[in-house]
């Protein structure tokens, strides 16, 4: 089994509350991941997607907001 720690279980996770990367899912984590990195942007990508969705007409009523 992987612990949190081991850098080799191939699964990043952006910690929302200690704005930190870890291994291994839990509460108010963000991911998977499969790098660091990509952990490490996940505000960024997250940020991206809504802005994307907000844009999209399919998820966009614009009828609604009249």
């Amino acid at each position: 089994m992987k612990s949190d720690s081991d850098p080799e279980s191939g699964e990043w996770y952006f910690d929302t509350v200690s704005h930190s990367v870890v291994n291994g899912p839990g509460p108010d984590r963000l991911g998977p991941y499969p790098t660091r990195e990509k952990a490490a942007a996940a505000m960024s990508t997250v940020a991206d997607r809504n802005k994307e969705w907000q844009d999209d007409p399919r998820w966009n009523d614009k009828a609604e907001e009249a």
